[in-house]
């Protein structure tokens, strides 16, 4: 809609992950580098935090799109809740392990281990990635540990990345999971971005979208973006899309801080409204729960009202 006034060739803001519009800043780097380090040497298992919208997912879809298809195999999982039956069936299936329908938890391993097996022998490795991981039911989580057993006297022959939110590391530290931590060879986090590289970000995707103009965002935009996304890349997308349809509909060439201001406004009211509509939609349940709850009281103390008196002195005892 704005494209052709802002002189774009594509929207430089959109949500969705995009593997050209990839600005890698020094934490990025890192963890991409990471990355690959975990697939060049086959490493069992990878851990990459960060809060939501730090660009987990947009960096995992960058690794894939470098990997060598010839030398890695991999199975990618971006909504891991399902049951153990269904992931193994996924994994097989996702990895072109031949199937002739839904088969047992049985099959799936054995055929799962032959395809390892087989990979092993062309010196090719294999790798899980599971995205959201910090949404993995325990039960599954346990069941990824053990699958990390399929392996020779000296290699691994299925190796795991996990990504997940800040979350996926309490439940690491659970008890239940020291065998699995212990097995953790790499492991980062994803802080958001600074002011510096917020600017820089900013400037680089109305770059990539074909912007002769790269300071269409004056300094103090810039800052009121920061200030309100914490450097996290897609509130910075969410602000930075808006306030281009905003400054479009005003016919402004240059966004300033106001237009930033009324864009964060417009948002908080949105999010306000969902909580106020959530709000409203409990409200019932509580008062309906409470008068169901006086009216249980008043039946007892009218039919049962010995019973009545002994709960209620029991209680003001208590």
């Amino acid at each position: 809609m704005y494209k052709k006034f802002y002189g774009f060739k594509e929207r430089p803001f959109e949500i969705a992950p995009d593997p050209a519009f990839v600005y890698l800043s020094e934490v990025h780097q890192e963890a991409l580098a990471h990355l690959q380090y975990a697939i060049q040497e086959g490493k069992g298992f990878s851990v990459i935090t960060g809060e939501a919208g730090t660009g987990k997912t947009t960096l995992v879809r960058k690794l894939l799109s470098n990997i060598d298809g010839n030398s890695v195999r991999t199975c990618y999982i971006f909504n891991p809740i399902m049951d153990s039956t269904d992931f193994l069936n996924y994994l097989c299936n996702d990895l072109g392990i031949e199937s002739n329908g839904i088969k047992s938890r049985g099959q799936s391993l054995t055929s799962l281990h032959n395809y390892l097996l087989q990979c092993f022998t062309k010196k090719e490795k294999v790798f899980l990635i599971i995205d959201e991981a910090q949404s993995l039911d325990k039960n599954l989580l346990q069941e990824v540990r053990l699958l990390t057993n399929l392996e020779t006297a000296k290699y691994k022959l299925l190796n795991v990345i996990l990504l997940g939110q800040p979350e996926l590391n309490q439940t690491l530290s659970e008890p239940q999971f020291r065998p699995l931590k212990q097995r953790i060879t790499i492991r980062y986090h994803l802080r958001p971005l600074t002011l510096k590289e917020t600017r820089e970000y900013i400037t680089y995707r109305l770059k990539r979208a074909g912007s002769r103009d790269l300071k269409i965002f004056d300094n103090s935009a810039i800052k009121e973006i920061y200030r309100y996304s914490k450097g996290i890349p897609r509130l910075i997308n969410i602000v930075g899309d808006n306030a281009l349809l905003t400054g479009f509909s005003q016919e402004q060439n240059r966004i300033g801080r106001n237009i930033i201001q009324s864009v964060i406004r417009d948002l908080e009211i949105k999010e306000n409204s969902s909580w106020s509509q959530k709000s409203k939609l409990f409200l019932p349940t509580v008062i309906i729960s409470l008068l169901l709850f006086l009216v249980s009281c008043c039946l007892l103390y009218l039919l049962l009202p010995d019973l009545f008196n002994k709960i209620l002195g029991t209680l003001s005892y208590g």
